[in-house]
């Protein structure tokens, strides 16, 4: 997966889970810590939004790493330099 796919993914994922959120009004990594403490019953609803959180977190966790990744070879490049970022053209890679 790109970095701009993993993205892309976030910002879904953050749509659907603000549904959610508005829908039963508290917010997600509140009900996550209500679900890991065994809290919450266990309706379709809740198990989908704990599946989009925990895609969300996965894809976090990948962007994290390919842009520290992005990140470390930018420094090498730039040295002490001001770290230079060129915009992306949506879908690019």
């Amino acid at each position: 997966m790109t970095l701009q796919e993993i993205i892309s993914d976030i910002h879904g994922l953050d749509a659907e889970l603000e549904k959610l959120e508005q829908r039963y009004g508290i917010l997600s990594d509140d009900l996550y810590h209500l679900y890991k403490a065994g809290e919450i019953e266990q309706s379709r609803d809740f198990l989908e939004w704990i599946g989009y959180y925990e895609a969300k977190l996965e894809r976090v966790a990948r962007y994290r790493g390919l842009m520290y990744d992005y990140l470390r070879q930018l420094r090498q490049t730039e040295g002490l330099d001001p770290l230079r970022l060129d915009p992306q053209p949506v879908g690019a890679s």
